[in-house]
């Protein structure tokens, strides 16, 4: 049985004692850093095993752990139902990419579902306006689906601030400030990261999907000419959704939202062996300032007893306590 399933029906047949959030917290980190673990421990024991060349290892270690979470997160009905053909081809790399599709089925098709209703609003909306302003119009609605696409509705929300409306006006700004003020050098920053990376690093050889850094970068100059305008949009043409553009600020620190977003979530995800030596995540601190609070506030209650014990004796003691 696995560890994981063994850990869960421990709990539920045989309840600890109830535990505080912190607690709570601290417990399941641990559960998180010793399945990782033992996942690593046994992928690297199946690529030597099967004799995997050291340059093959980087891309044979994202497919191996890959398949080996997912095998956890799914029942093992489903995951055959979903996988189990491509398990049974013996292509690890199939396998692989059949995974990854599905754990990121969602935010594909809500980038798709945004370009389709680009193309239908500039049916919609720029029926009446001369050729050249109706491809200019469908151009932007382009450029704005792909940017609304790429970030999260939170920080899209942020960054347009309530802009709504389908008339030309009201599109117009969108575009504006969506694409021009915000995505576009926010595009160009993420280029310029991608462009001076360390594809062999340690923490890129761990990642769950990634490709080399110029075929990436490709892939965002197309998105870059589109977002410029600079490509002649056709009502089938849409950027490719580009998973290491959406996930930028938890993958590079340099594009993160909050200070030690990025580092905080490839430490708890890729793993300690990817992060500064040293690292310890805003959790673990906390964690550690509420022991050291724990301590010094006993600390004070023992002296304080101590004290009363010397001045009245332990019947005083015993009454600040409220025994009897």
């Amino acid at each position: 049985m696995p560890k994981a399933i063994y850990n869960f029906w421990k709990q539920i047949l045989f309840p600890s004692a109830t535990l505080s959030p912190t607690e709570r917290q601290r417990q399941d980190a641990m559960w998180h850093k010793q399945i990782l673990a033992e996942r690593n421990v046994k992928v690297e024991a199946l690529l030597n095993e099967l004799g995997v060349p050291e340059n093959e290892k980087p891309a044979r270690r994202r497919w191996e752990k890959l398949i080996a979470d997912s095998k956890r997160e799914m029942n093992e009905w489903d995951w055959d139902q979903a996988f189990g053909h491509f398990e049974g081809t013996g292509d690890r790399e199939a396998l692989y990419l059949a995974i990854f599709e599905h754990f990121t089925k969602e935010p594909r098709i809500r980038r798709e579902r945004f370009h389709r209703e680009a193309l239908q609003r500039a049916k919609r909306v720029s029926r009446d306006l001369p050729p050249v302003e109706q491809r200019e119009f469908l151009a932007k609605e382009i450029a704005i689906a792909a940017a609304h696409g790429h970030i999260a509705n939170g920080h899209y929300d942020e960054v347009t601030q309530g802009l709504s409306g389908e008339t030309l006006t009201a599109r117009d700004k969108l575009y504006k400030t969506l694409v021009v003020d915000f995505f576009i050098p926010h595009l160009e920053k993420f280029r310029k990261v991608v462009q001076e990376r360390d594809d062999f690093s340690v923490v890129e050889q761990h990642r769950y999907y990634w490709q080399p850094k110029a075929q990436l970068i490709k892939k965002v100059d197309r998105l870059l000419s589109l977002c410029r305008l600079q490509t002649k949009a056709r009502e089938e043409e849409k950027a490719e959704w580009i998973y290491e553009l959406y996930m930028a600020p938890k993958f590079y620190t340099e594009m993160e939202r909050r200070p030690g977003a990025a580092l905080e979530y490839i430490y708890w995800v890729q793993g300690p062996e990817c992060v500064p030596e040293g690292y310890e995540s805003p959790d673990e601190i906390r964690w550690k300032l509420e022991d050291a609070f724990k301590r010094q506030a006993q600390q004070e209650i023992d002296e304080i007893k101590e004290s009363l014990r010397k001045q009245y004796g332990d019947t005083a003691v015993a009454a600040q306590e409220g025994r009897p």
